[in-house]
């Protein structure tokens, strides 16, 4: 009635999918923290969202550490899966274990060869701002 059995996905150029393909393919996929590594497509969660992005899309990955310093207790550190497309970071996913990440990492290269691995400064010498 108001729709909340339906799986559905945003993909990311903002569009909305519900087809019975992927959501298959998403029940089907390899959970890794709030990913999932499907055949069709890596799928995420975000703010109580579903995304789907084609892994034809994703040109690079990329961990960055995250520390976190509370007053009078020791440091932690979080890890984040940085996904890009044509020198943009398109994707922020945070995880408590870097094990999950490296994981991903592995995966995709397993799934999709061609993605690159790695962080690459802009070729302009300017730090590009970090997600907060």
């Amino acid at each position: 009635m108001f729709g909340f059995g339906k799986l559905k996905f945003r993909g990311v150029d903002k569009s909305v999918i519900s087809d019975e393909e992927h959501r298959q393919d998403y029940e089907a996929a390899e959970a890794i923290g709030r990913v999932r590594l499907g055949k069709l497509c890596l799928y995420y969660r975000d703010l109580g969202k579903k995304y789907f992005v084609p892994y034809e899309y994703i040109d690079r990955s990329f961990t960055r550490i995250s520390e976190c310093q509370p007053d009078d207790s020791p440091a932690y550190y979080y890890y984040r899966l940085i996904l890009v497309h044509g020198e943009k970071e398109f994707a922020n996913l945070i995880f408590n274990k870097e094990e999950e990440v490296d994981k991903i990492h592995a995966r995709l290269k397993e799934i999709r060869p061609e993605i690159q691995y790695g962080y690459v400064p802009p070729a302009d010498g300017k730090e590009r701002p970090k997600f907060m």
